[in-house]
């Protein structure tokens, strides 16, 4: 399996992830959204990061039930309540800190502003793909 990550000189450059992600194999791997609760279902917190944190790291184990790792990720999909400069700040801090806590790698990235999610109090959602050989 090999991942190639391409950011091309002639668009903006990328903060915190690829603008292109190239990946082959023979598994891929797609987690279901996964919000900031805990195995018991309660969420860790009421802000941002925490929430961010807790929401990548259920995606990352999601990942990992499948046999494939963190850094085997080709694309994260975030969706975000209310995604204000401020909140996203928190956001990324606490996906920054999953991310070297799992020894996940920067990969293609999409963030969806929503108005809600289905489980109430829940600011963010993360759906995860990876690719194995």
């Amino acid at each position: 399996m090999t991942i190639e990550k391409i950011n091309p000189d002639t668009i903006a450059p990328p903060h915190g992830h690829a603008q292109v992600v190239v990946a082959t194999g023979s598994k891929l791997v797609f987690a279901s959204g996964q919000v900031g609760i805990d195995k018991d279902e309660k969420l860790v917190g009421d802000d941002y990061r925490s929430q961010g944190h807790r929401a990548a790291l259920n995606a990352y184990a999601a990942i990992s039930a499948s046999g494939a790792t963190p850094a085997d990720i080709v694309r994260l999909t975030v969706y975000v309540v209310d995604p204000a400069q401020k909140n996203l700040e928190e956001l990324y801090a606490g996906l920054g800190a999953a991310a070297k806590e799992a020894g996940a790698k920067t990969t293609a990235m999409s963030l969806i502003g929503i108005t809600g999610l289905s489980m109430p109090g829940a600011f963010v959602e993360i759906e995860a793909t990876a690719i194995i050989a």
